[in-house]
């Protein structure tokens, strides 16, 4: 049985020594719950791969406790040394070249690292405890909504890892990802950090997101822009009067299998996993949500939740 901890001392002293016997511990990070072992323990990364049912050629973000750590694990161009010095600690991860310190099975045998310094001292207590980096990737099953709670992650993986730490995680979408090997650096990911905020530091561009969908229970219908509310709320009226069950997601609409998750782009954020999750929950047969087009990180998330259901008002 997977075992609770709290974020103690005595939590993190048995967190650390699960991670050192080749463990999988879950725990919160600013961003979402993340899944973590000794990223030099190849073993350890296999289950990790196992458990999340996530393709092994699927590269795994490593987690460092410091900005020095980093140089032990990849080359450091002048790029990525902008971006460390503006985002770590924080929601930013980096695409480096690997040294030979790093397991190919992290880089899903790929010549790059993706590295980040997570803003949460329960992370950064558990790698400086082990003496060694830990992958950092969500603690779910792939495919599935990011855990925000370690009551998500216990829906999701259930008795399959050895303990989770029990805490809060705040920003609610996953970091950005930049690839710094090449020139003009690549957003590989968007996410908690905006386009914005990093072209202040390096020149960039967008690279196509990543294709995938969310694995949802039911189909999911996004409408954005003016009239957004007024959308979602007629839609669902006229699904409710053909017999479908709706859950609506929406910032500030009130009612009957509502679920208000705020207007500004930090409540947006930090509340919209936790929405979906408990929007299924309700066993809806379709549910609909008010998008927020202005953060591109919560736009892809959208994106990969409805398909081609979104529709601008």
């Amino acid at each position: 049985m997977v075992e609770i901890l709290k974020s103690n001392g005595k939590g993190i002293k048995r967190a650390v020594e699960i991670l050192a016997s080749g463990g999988l511990v879950a725990f919160p990070t600013e961003t979402v719950y993340g899944l973590g072992c000794d990223a030099l323990n190849e073993r350890a990364v296999w289950k990790v791969f196992e458990i999340k049912k996530r393709p092994l050629s699927k590269p795994l973000i490593v987690g460092v406790s410091s900005k020095d750590e980093v140089y032990s694990l990849a080359e450091v161009p002048e790029d990525a040394e902008k971006l460390i010095d503006a985002f770590f600690p924080g929601p930013l991860t980096i695409v480096l070249r690997k040294k030979s310190s790093v397991p190919d099975i992290v880089t899903g045998g790929g010549s790059k690292v993706a590295v980040r310094m997570p803003d949460h001292e329960i992370p950064l207590k558990l790698m400086k405890g082990l003496g060694n980096p830990i992958v950092v990737p969500s603690a779910n099953i792939s495919g599935r909504p990011s855990p925000m709670t370690y009551r998500h992650v216990i829906e999701d993986l259930g008795d399959n890892i050895e303990a989770i730490v029990v805490g809060e995680c705040s920003v609610g979408i996953e970091s950005t990802i930049v690839d710094v090997t090449e020139k003009p650096a690549r957003v590989v990911r968007t996410g908690a950090i905006g386009l914005a905020e990093l072209k202040k530091h390096v020149d960039l561009i967008v690279g196509k997101e990543r294709e995938g969908t969310y694995h949802i229970s039911c189909p999911v219908y996004v409408f954005i822009g003016r009239r957004a509310e007024e959308k979602v709320r007629e839609f669902a009226e006229k699904a409710r009067s053909r017999g479908l069950s709706v859950a609506i997601i929406a910032k500030k609409l009130e009612g009957e299998n509502v679920i208000t998750i705020g207007s500004s782009p930090e409540e947006y954020t930090s509340n919209l996993f936790s929405a979906i999750r408990k929007a299924e929950s309700m066993r809806p047969n379709l549910i609909v949500i008010e998008g927020l087009e202005e953060h591109e990180g919560v736009m892809d998330r959208l994106k990969k939740l409805a398909g081609e259901r979104i529709f601008r008002t």
